[in-house]
């Protein structure tokens, strides 16, 4: 048993090439229809000078925001290193102050020294109060003495550290305007980036291997957006057939499928179902006399011509489902976009006998019968054998009902024997065909 169907061979992977430059010209084409292109192929180069203007003077803001911040730079580094010298130098001026009062310091200690030992070892008898502000002279003279001596090691270990700081320390010299600078080159970059995108969205590349079947863009006009070029695979193909509703229910993934195209003749390619629209579909082409099934037990799926005059109701909805249907590789006869006719195995029955749809003729009761020709020899003629032909009616069982054949079960029926198939008025004429149909 089957379900009838037509559609066109189309590929099972294509690419439709677009751009997000719209109002952008197109600068080339590179290809025409046919051409076999490879990924990574240039299809078609969009006029990207516009956007290069603002690329090359992003560049150049970054350029010049770069070198005044260089400059500043240089600038507070200089600026340190001047504080630097500028502190050593008032550094090395207390020093030097520090050091000559420590030889005034020095000599005052000396002297008083000096004057305490003269009044001790003279003998004058000096009092007892005079010694004692020798003493407290001493004294005092070695406490200033050896505050300055302090003074200087702090102001030694003072010039020393400043010595080994960094000359360019930036800490306190200008961060703050140094942070913006880099914030304003951050922002510039961000941009420039941006920009350097869509230029490279101006290279249209082919992202696959195949055929180019459409090329709509033009060199020299304007994009507006939509398809440039459309390209195929052209090694694997698959059908897109239309199934009537009445017969959707009965069709699954995974059934066998048998394919007639005009190029391939009556030779059938087998292929298999690999999915089912969940929802009818709409053309305004129709989907042709082959998925209605069959009127007064013919199949109208299998008459040539009718396919074709479908089209006459073109303008209303199609109830049509969209099945996809695989083909194996390697038959170098198909194109795309040829026109098949489908039709889908729903069941079978293994080594069964099965003969021509219109062969089933009805008998008064209602049983079905087939007659076979017998061929019996009643001598022979010179060269030539003389027999008798003659038609026997064998009652039949029909069972599943295909496209062209109709299964039969009977104990007097064998393979290989001959057939009548009744004249039909549907076999003089389809326009007498589909006068009976109200056309």
């Amino acid at each position: 048993k089957s379900v009838t169907g037509s559609g066109k061979v189309t590929s099972v992977q294509s690419q439709d090439l677009t751009s997000d430059l719209l109002a952008s010209p197109i600068k080339t084409v590179n290809v025409k229809v046919g051409d076999r292109v490879r990924a990574g192929q240039l299809i078609a180069q969009m006029d990207t000078s516009r956007l290069e203007a603002s690329r090359d003077s992003l560049k150049e803001q970054i350029r010049s925001a770069r070198q005044a911040q260089k400059e500043t730079e240089t600038q507070l580094a200089q600026q340190a290193a001047q504080a630097k010298q500028s502190q050593l130098q008032g550094i090395e001026e207390k020093l030097e102050e520090v050091r000559s009062r420590e030889d005034q310091a020095e000599k005052s200690l000396s002297q008083a020294q000096d004057k305490l030992k003269r009044d001790l070892e003279t003998g004058s008898g000096a009092d007892a109060a005079t010694l004692a502000a020798d003493r407290a002279r001493v004294e005092q003279s070695q406490a200033a003495l050896t505050a300055l001596q302090a003074q200087e090691t702090a102001l030694q270990a003072q010039l020393e550290a400043l010595e080994n700081a960094p000359s360019a320390d930036l800490s306190s010299l200008g961060n703050a305007g140094s942070s913006v600078t880099e914030s304003s080159i951050s922002s510039l970059q961000n941009q420039l980036d941006q920009l350097q995108q869509q230029i490279d969205k101006g290279a249209i590349r082919a992202s696959m291997d195949g055929l180019v079947t459409q090329v709509k863009a033009e060199a020299g006009k304007t994009y507006s957006g939509g398809t440039i070029a459309r390209i195929e695979d052209a090694s694997s193909f698959q059908i897109l057939a239309t199934v009537a509703e009445a017969d959707i229910p009965d069709v699954q993934a995974g059934m066998a499928v048998k394919v007639k195209t005009g190029a391939t003749g009556e030779a059938e390619l087998d292929g298999n179902v690999t999915a089912v629209a969940p929802a009818a579909g709409s053309s305004s082409s129709g989907t042709g006399l082959g998925g209605l099934g069959s009127i007064g037990g013919l199949d109208l799926g299998s008459l040539s011509g009718l396919g074709d005059l479908a089209g006459a109701s073109s303008g209303s909805p199609s109830s049509g489902f969209t099945v996809t249907i695989a083909l194996p590789a390697g038959n170098d006869r198909l194109r795309l976009g040829m026109n098949a006719d489908v039709s889908i195995i729903t069941s079978s029955a293994p080594d069964a006998l099965s003969v021509p749809f219109e062969s089933v003729q009805k008998a008064e009761d209602g049983s079905s019968f087939i007659e076979i020709v017998e061929h019996k020899k009643t001598g022979e003629s010179g060269d030539k054998k003389q027999e008798e032909i003659s038609v026997r009616r064998i009652a039949v069982t029909t069972g599943l009902e295909g496209t062209y054949y109709t299964q039969i079960v009977s104990d007097q029926v064998q393979e290989g024997m001959q057939v009548v198939v009744p004249e039909t008025k549907s076999d003089n004429s389809v326009n007498q065909l589909l006068n009976s149909m109200g056309a």
